[in-house]
């Protein structure tokens, strides 16, 4: 096939999902210009793979796979600026302040080790509750360990820990059913 009847065939098969995936990119990222930046990114990434895509299958579920892939690693990259700037601003100013970079750093490290959906469940868990569910279930520490590390009361831990939980169940259940986990 040539160049021109790639783009020929992505413009018929992709491009006619606009609107759809703009919809989407908003949901992602609450704001219009990271929405239309990502959509952007989406449809970039999309055409670079478009010979990955199985002509006659469902092309916007795979829009919206790319879609979610290429937010995910957005997220993920602006996480590790964000702890490389908290960690520069924290040496410069001789801040002893490492709790929020400790449990960035390891659920980083830990994230990878999951699935897409399980990682973009969880970065969509609220950070108060994110950062405890990672350090209880992930790290496997105790509620007097979190407690002590985040300097909270050990009943604010285990609330926390419960919320967050609830949040990632109800953020995960599509997914475990379609695996065939929970019905």
């Amino acid at each position: 096939m040539t160049h021109t009847q790639n783009i020929q065939k992505f413009e018929t098969e992709a491009l006619c999902h606009r609107e759809a995936l703009l919809g989407h990119a908003l949901k992602l990222t609450k704001n219009p210009k990271d929405a239309e930046d990502l959509l952007q990114d989406t449809f970039m990434r999309a055409f670079r793979h478009f010979d990955k895509f199985q002509a006659g299958t469902n092309c916007k579920a795979w829009l919206y796979k790319v879609m979610t892939n290429e937010y995910i690693n957005q997220y993920r990259h602006n996480q590790r600026e964000r702890v490389l700037l908290d960690r520069n601003e924290s040496v410069s100013e001789n801040i002893p302040d490492r709790s929020d970079t400790i449990i960035e750093e390891s659920f980083e490290a830990q994230s990878q080790d999951f699935g897409d959906e399980v990682s973009f469940a969880l970065f969509n868990v609220p950070e108060d509750f994110r950062a405890i569910v990672v350090m209880a279930d992930i790290q496997e520490q105790s509620y007097k360990e979190i407690s002590e590390k985040l300097s909270i009361p050990i009943g604010t831990v285990m609330s926390r820990l419960f919320r967050g939980r609830q949040i990632l169940r109800k953020k995960l259940r599509t997914y475990a059913e379609s695996l065939g986990i929970v019905r």
